[in-house]
C-alpha cells in the first residue's frame, strides 16, 4: 500500500496532491489549537484562584493585579485583571465587566475546531472521486490494448485508483481523532473558566440581598365597625321616623274620639 502511494505521488496524482495540501492545513490547525488549549489558555486554576482570594480578602489589590499579570495575559487571569480594574474604577460595574469578558473569551476556545470535521469529510470525498476517476481511466485504456495486456493494465489501474481513497481515509481518521481530543480540552477549559468566574463574582461582586420593609396592612376588622356604624345610622333614623309617625297618628285618633264624645 505505501509503495503504491509513493509511486502515485511520484507520478503526480492530482488527487493525492490535493489531499496532502488539505492535510497540511488540517495538521496546522490541530497543532495550533493544541498549543493554545494546553499551554496558553490552560493555567493552574486552583493555585491562581487561591492566591487571588487571599489577596482580595487582605484588600491588597495591587498584589492581586500582579498575580493576574504574572499568570497569563489571556484566559481567566485576563478576566480577573479586567474585574480588578473595574473595582478601582467603578465597583458597581464589576459584575457586568466579568460577564462581558467571559462572553468575549469563551468562543476563542473552540475557534477553528469545527473546521476539522468538514475538512475530514472533504478529504474523504476527494479520495472517493479520485478512485472513481482512476477506475474510469483504467477501463477506458484497456479498449485499445491486446488481450494479453488488458489484464495487467486493468489490475494496475484498479490498484492505483485505490490510492486516493486510502490517503483520504487516513487523513480523515487523523482529523476526526484530533477533533475529539481538541473538543475535550476545550470543554474541560470551559468548565474550569466557569468555576473561576463564579469565584471572581463571589470575591469582587458579592450578591447583595435586598431587604424589604412590609407596609402596615389595615385589618379588615378595623374598618368593619365604621361601616357598621354608617349602616346602623340610617336604620336608627328610620326607626325614629317610624316612631314619630306612629306618635302623630295616635294623637290624632285620640282627638277624634274626644270630639265624638
Amino acid at each position: 500500500m505505501w509503495s503504491q502511494l509513493a509511486v502515485s505521488l511520484q507520478s503526480g496524482n492530482a488527487y493525492l496532491i490535493l489531499i496532502l495540501a488539505l492535510g497540511f492545513i488540517g495538521s496546522v490547525i490541530i497543532f495550533e489549537r493544541l498549543i493554545m488549549l494546553q499551554f496558553v489558555y490552560n493555567v493552574d486554576f486552583k493555585k491562581f484562584l487561591n492566591n487571588l482570594r487571599r489577596s482580595v480578602q487582605a484588600e491588597d489589590l495591587d498584589r492581586a493585579v500582579s498575580i493576574c499579570k504574572n499568570a497569563s495575559y489571556t484566559s481567566l487571569p485576563a478576566i480577573g485583571l479586567k474585574a480588578l480594574e473595574a473595582v478601582e474604577r467603578d465597583p458597581s460595574s464589576v459584575r457586568g465587566t466579568i460577564e462581558e469578558e467571559t462572553i468575549d473569551f469563551l468562543p476563542k476556545l473552540e475557534t477553528r475546531i469545527g473546521i476539522l470535521p468538514a475538512l475530514s469529510t472533504l478529504i474523504l470525498l476527494i479520495g472517493v472521486l479520485g478512485t472513481i476517476d482512476g477506475l474510469w481511466a483504467a477501463f477506458d485504456s484497456i479498449e485499445i490494448l491486446d488481450t494479453s495486456e488488458k489484464q495487467a493494465r486493468l489490475a494496475n489501474g484498479i490498484a492505483g485508483s485505490l490510492n486516493p481513497t486510502t490517503m483520504g481515509l487516513l487523513m480523515s481518521m487523523i482529523f476526526l481523532t484530533g477533533h475529539q481530543i481538541l473538543r475535550g480540552l476545550a470543554i474541560r477549559l470551559t468548565e474550569r473558566i466557569h468555576y473561576g468566574v463564579s469565584v471572581l463574582l463571589n470575591l469582587l461582586a458579592p450578591q447583595e440581598v435586598a431587604t424589604y420593609v412590609s407596609a402596615p396592612v389595615m385589618a379588615p376588622e378595623a374598618s368593619a365597625p365604621t361601616e357598621s356604624k354608617r349602616e346602623a345610622a340610617p336604620t336608627d333614623s328610620k326607626i325614629e321616623e317610624e316612631d314619630d309617625s306612629f306618635d302623630d297618628a295616635s294623637v290624632e285618633d285620640i282627638k277624634d274620639e274626644e270630639e265624638i264624645i
